[in-house]
């Protein structure tokens, strides 16, 4: 398997994949009144995720062993954390 579908049954794209649902779920609003505090938890999850989620990226931009398709996706990844965290 070689391209795209070879990076996202890799170990870093299982990762980005995971950490990039986890984020667009954790970004969800709930109404007012259902609103329940949970103290720090969000924004530490969005931490770990963002983390985990430019890790994987930059594994995949620094290592050289994956076609450009791959190092495409890598690099719309990091762009979309980047941009997540200016927006915030």
């Amino acid at each position: 398997m070689s391209g795209l579908a070879g990076f996202v049954f890799s170990i870093p794209g299982v990762v980005a994949i995971l950490g990039i649902a986890a984020l667009a779920v954790s970004g969800r609003t709930r109404p007012r009144a259902a609103a329940v505090p949970v103290g720090r938890t969000p924004a530490v999850m969005q931490i770990v995720v963002s983390v985990l989620v430019l890790a994987a990226g930059l594994w995949v931009m620094l290592s050289g062993r994956y076609d450009a398709d791959v190092e495409k996706w890598a690099a719309g990844a990091i762009g979309t954390i980047v941009g997540f965290w200016l927006k915030s």
